[in-house]
């Protein structure tokens, strides 16, 4: 049982470590609003939620991981950059 508690604990620290300081920073385009960001699992995986600025009701999604630079949608583009 202690040997579960320590590996619990590990991936809790571990998740709290990379939401707070393996985050990507988002620049979205004009027009644009990034609306919220939530990991997936305990890698780099980052689904990026975002809406138009004319269109607020309206919210879509796209993954990240650490390999992603930049993500197109229509003729815009987001920039993803990583610490």
């Amino acid at each position: 049982m202690g040997l579960f508690k320590k590996l619990l604990g590990i991936g809790i620290a571990t998740k709290t470590y990379q939401n707070i300081y393996n985050r990507p920073i988002i620049s979205p385009p004009s027009g644009y609003v990034v609306r919220g960001m939530k990991q997936k699992g305990f890698g780099s995986t980052w689904v990026i939620k975002y809406s138009k600025e004319s269109a607020m009701n309206s919210t879509s999604s796209f993954t990240v991981n650490d390999g992603t630079r930049s993500v197109s949608v229509g003729s815009n583009e987001f920039v993803i950059n990583w610490p």
